[in-house]
């Protein structure tokens, strides 16, 4: 069921802070420039079939947009996620928002089992961390400065064409974890919530 975004200020939004809402609204009236818009229930994305099923009660979604390109051709989900701090011991550490991030999430048309990627660190390089990968490195050298993890080599052969790749290598943070899980694309980039940081996933997931 599609929501009405100024309704759901008053049933959804109470919660958060002056400036968190007015950051929710600036992000979405942006996007709203960019891509048709709406707020849905989370219950009506991919955020189900994506999940661990070991639920992380410290990492809950609180608010779905439902995104679809001017063309009709592409739709993608965003989604503001609630990351509660923890103590030493693993107690909440309070009943207010501790942070808010921004994750993405995109339906293909394909079966890529699982997939993970990230930007590797001078650290890992140094630490020989990332000496190994699911993907050939003679193939892959404009690739190489990538730590790629996948359940089915030829499967992330595929996910990684060309095209993705050069998609992949143009995200302006380098902080970002890609996770695929079957059919389902994710994008997280795991710092504070932004505008930047909403524009940035947006565009991988209609790209990709």
């Amino acid at each position: 069921m599609e929501l009405d975004f100024r309704k759901l200020y008053v049933t959804k939004l109470f919660d958060f802070s002056k400036n968190d809402e007015e950051l929710i609204f600036e992000i979405y009236e942006r996007l709203s420039a960019l891509y048709d818009i709406s707020v849905v229930d989370i219950e009506n994305s991919p955020y189900s079939k994506f999940k661990s099923q070991d639920i992380n009660f410290l990492q809950e979604p609180k608010l779905c947009y439902r995104i679809t390109t001017k063309s009709k051709t592409i739709t993608f989900y965003l989604f503001i996620v609630n990351l509660v701090g923890t103590s030493i011991r693993g107690a909440r550490m309070t009943d207010k928002y501790d942070s808010l991030e921004v994750w993405g999430l995109k339906e293909m048309n394909e079966d890529f089992g699982f997939i993970s990627i990230n930007k590797k660190k001078l650290a890992d390089r140094i630490a020989g961390i990332f000496s190994s990968s699911t993907i050939n490195s003679k193939e892959n050298k404009n690739f190489k400065d990538f730590y790629v993890l996948g359940s089915d080599p030829s499967k992330t052969m595929a996910f990684l064409g060309p095209e993705r790749k050069e998609i992949i290598k143009s995200i302006a943070d380098e902080d970002f974890k890609i996770e695929i899980k079957n059919s389902i694309a994710g994008l997280r980039i795991p710092k504070a919530l932004s505008l930047e940081n909403a524009l940035i996933i947006s565009k991988f997931l209609e790209e990709i």
